[in-house]
Parts: C-alpha cells; structure tokens; sequence
C-alpha cells in the first residue's frame, strides 16, 4: 500500500508551521522586535514568501497586498503595527491557503510554468520548507547571540519510540 505524496509533505510542513507559532508566541521582547532586523522581520519574511509561493499563480501575486514590502524583503524594520496578533493572523491566512491547494496526485504533480521555469504545486511546498526552516535557523543564531534558548524543534517521525 503506498500513501499519498500530499499526505507526505502536509506531514513536514504541519511542523513547520507550529514552530512559527510557537516562535510568534514565546519569543522574548527583546529579540522580537528593535531598532534592527530581529524576529519579527524573519517571521514575517517567511510567512510573506508563503503566502506567495502558496498561491494558486505565484507569478500573478499582488504585491500591493504586502502591508510593507521592505520589512518583508528584509531591506527594513518591519513596523509596530507588525505585531505578534498581526503575525498570528497572518499565519492563520498561510494555513487557510495551504488547506485550499490542490492535493490530490494528478494536480499535486500537474506541470506549470512560474517565473519561465516547470513547477509543480510539490515544488512549491518544497521551496517553501527550504526557506522557512532557513530563517527559523536565522531566529534561532538571534536567540544564541542573546545568550537565550534555542527554538523547540518540532518535525514528523524524528523522535519515534
């Protein structure tokens, strides 16, 4: 019996998304936000490049719908209005839009053009789990620089009993 690719890749991408909640939620005030790029900005980064890369046409994303565009590209300081609830919010529209993608084989693995090059809806997820874990390693140098504890990792079938 084989399962499902999608079932596959939701399971790595589940954990993934808790450890962005969790990060948003229990992140120390004093690496969260300041007068330089801290988590926030990487949170925010990686839930922007979700929500685009989790559209149906990547290539088509409105841009003008991104509440500051130079925090989210990392060239600023994401503004206060870029709040942990905002970033709750935020998350929770990413979860909805990953519930929406198409799932079953046939479409998962359909072939379409982004940016001139073949993608699939699986690339797309994978690219996505690449650049999240990325930047949640980039929290996680933040908290070690500041002398904090690391970040609580959370993946599928690593700690099996």
């Amino acid at each position: 019996m084989q399962q499902d690719l999608s079932v596959v890749v939701l399971r790595h991408l589940k954990p993934i998304l808790e450890m962005l909640r969790h990060t948003i939620l229990t992140c120390p005030e004093q690496v969260f936000a300041g007068d330089k790029i801290l988590v926030r900005e990487q949170l925010y980064h990686a839930l922007v490049g979700m929500d685009v890369w989790f559209s149906d046409k990547p290539n088509e994303y409105n841009f003008n719908e991104i509440l500051d565009i130079k925090a989210a590209q990392m060239h600023g300081i994401a503004p206060p209005h870029i709040s942990r609830r905002f970033l709750l919010a935020y998350l929770g529209k990413i979860e909805h839009k990953l519930a929406a993608m198409p799932m079953k084989p046939e479409k998962f693995l359909e072939i379409r053009e982004i940016g001139g090059r073949e993608m699939t809806y699986l690339d797309q997820c994978l690219v996505q789990m690449r650049h999240v874990q990325h930047h949640l390693g980039e929290v996680d140098e933040i908290m070690r620089s500041h002398q904090l504890p690391l970040l609580e990792w959370r993946g599928y079938g690593e700690y099996l009993q």
